[in-house]
């Protein structure tokens, strides 16, 4: 009996040492040009990654370890999607709003003002306008050699100022930042409309370059923004879908097909609980901005004037889209899909198509 049992533990060790032996290492390198202040970067360090190493040492026993470069660290804003495309990273949060040409149809969101302010609602809409519509990521795989894990939202947009305003028309001549994408939802309203980002906000504000900033609830407070600002009217331009997480195709091609699946699992995953954290989070962030700011919630008559003012964008967008050999169809699909689930437009512009 006790050579038996012998035997039987040699075997395991046997076995054992021979899957250790086999068991691989993935040493892979994820950035962004925002810092994990963030919350979608938050989420792709504090969710994504540990989800990931954890699920492939569950189905494989491989080890996956990471080489953060967050922060604008390996590449600023603007510059992650040639950063993935060279194989400087093998991962990034790609954010469309900065790729304005070169994604253009995936900044489809932006392209639909006074979308839907809950971000679980918008990310599910953006999530669904990507599984119909599979060109969308194959714009980054044929042209940007990376494969599209997952994408979310960010809060829904309202207009932080240096200057209290009760009227649109108090708000001509004034300098408002934005993104860039949305920076035609100003249209309407005699402002001068600057591009910029949040890493240049604060001092852009404190010093006058510009007097307010497009911008969602927890942006104002994560880049404390409401320190040098006096007003925020959340005028629920609607939560966009901009973070995009992707990876270099040539990494994922040479993965194999087990983790390659559990990283497109998990990036979806990524997309829908990263907009739930956002959707927290903005409801929080305004109660906060109540304490220092001046807080408006324009009534549904000032939406509707707002809108009806600008131009046609939506339309004028999707032939811009299809006219660079993107699919425009993109922005009709996303007004589609939240419309399916009751949301309502100030202005119906499926209806001007």
């Amino acid at each position: 009996m006790s050579i038996r049992i012998s035997g039987i533990a040699a075997s395991a060790m046997i076995i054992a040492i021979a899957s250790s032996a086999s068991a691989e290492t993935y040493e892979f390198r994820i950035g962004a040009g925002h810092p994990t202040g963030a919350l979608w970067v938050g989420t792709i360090k504090d969710f994504f990654m540990p989800e990931v190493a954890k699920r492939v040492q569950e189905a494989t026993g491989d080890t996956i370890t990471w080489t953060e470069g967050f922060g604008g660290t390996v590449c600023k804003l603007g510059e992650c999607l040639e950063a993935v495309e060279s194989g400087l990273l093998d991962f990034a949060d790609i954010e469309a709003a900065f790729e304005p040409s070169k994604l253009i149809a995936s900044n489809f969101s932006y392209f639909v003002p006074f979308g839907s302010g809950d971000p679980v609602v918008a990310q599910k809409a953006a999530a669904d306008v990507y599984e119909s519509m599979p060109e969308l990521a194959g714009v980054l795989a044929d042209n940007y050699n990376q494969v599209y894990l997952g994408g979310s939202v960010v809060a829904s947009y309202g207009l932080v100022t240096t200057f209290e305003w009760d009227n649109v028309d108090q708000l001509r001549g004034h300098k408002i930042a934005a993104a860039g994408p949305n920076l035609p939802w100003l249209d309407s309203t005699g402002v001068t409309g600057v591009q910029s980002t949040l890493a240049e906000a604060y001092t852009s504000l404190q010093t006058g370059v510009y007097e307010g900033w497009v911008m969602f609830a927890d942006g104002v407070v994560g880049f404390k923004l409401n320190e040098v600002t006096k007003q925020f009217v959340d005028m629920h331009f609607g939560s966009v879908h901009t973070p995009l997480l992707t990876v270099n195709k040539d990494t994922f091609d040479g993965l194999p097909e087990e983790i390659q699946k559990i990283l497109v699992e998990v990036g979806r995953e990524w997309g829908a609980h990263t907009a739930k954290v956002v959707a927290d989070k903005q409801a929080a962030s305004v109660e906060t901005l109540r304490e220092t700011l001046k807080i408006v919630e324009p009534d549904e008559a000032t939406r509707k004037a707002w809108a009806d003012a600008l131009p046609n964008i939506p339309k004028l967008r999707a032939d811009e889209i299809d006219a660079a050999g993107q699919p425009g169809e993109a922005i009709y699909r996303y007004i589609d899909a939240l419309k399916a689930v009751g949301h309502a437009f100030p202005r119906d512009w499926s209806a001007e198509r």
